[in-house]
């Protein structure tokens, strides 16, 4: 064999390698992760120390985020519980809620509604709101309704919050997410 072919070939081995194998049918780890924008990735030091496992990053797109959902699952790296607030620096596609409920499998789904002075704002809460309302196990986290109350949570731009709105951001994020696993396993 050449050099070039083998060593393609070793590239290869080694990122099958380091992707590791599929998840084994039903077994998902226990566990929270929050995968977001900006917005979330400012309140990691607040998430964080609650036991959220997060993958932000500043001026992801929901797309993105359904593509990770998707990676993580397949390699059996995505936990029981998934929050999401995307939304922030774009319109969310139409069929993005679908996408993301296909990419979660079975998963508890937390979506988190955005907060941003731009026209996309409304139908990107619109769509979150919808998305909830169509599957039992989809979920909406009101961090609009909630942040729209308390303009002092936020910086000069209106949408990144302060160190007030980090901890608000969080603190909801987990007081939602508690309260509904705990109906759920109550009604079981």
């Amino acid at each position: 064999m050449s050099r070039r072919i083998v060593a393609v070939a070793a590239l290869l081995a080694a990122s099958a390698a380091l992707a590791g194998p599929p998840a084994a049918a039903g077994d998902v780890p226990r566990g929270r992760m929050g995968i977001g924008d900006s917005i979330m990735l400012s309140a990691s030091d607040e998430l964080g120390p609650l036991g959220y496992v997060l993958d932000a990053e500043v001026g992801r797109q929901f797309s993105t985020g359904v593509e990770i959902v998707r990676r993580r699952a397949n390699h059996g790296t995505l936990p029981r519980i998934v929050i999401v607030h995307l939304g922030t620096n774009g319109p969310i596609p139409s069929d993005g809620c679908d996408d993301l409920r296909a990419a979660a499998a079975n998963r508890q789904i937390f979506v988190v509604t955005v907060k941003v002075p731009r026209s996309w704002e409304g139908p990107n809460n619109d769509l979150l709101n919808a998305c909830a309302n169509a599957s039992d196990r989809v979920h909406v986290i009101r961090w609009y309704a909630r942040a729209s109350r308390h303009p002092e949570w936020y910086g000069e731009d209106g949408y990144h919050p302060n160190a007030a709105g980090q901890a608000a951001f969080a603190a909801l994020i987990d007081e939602v997410v508690d309260d509904t696993m705990a109906a759920r396993r109550a009604a079981r």
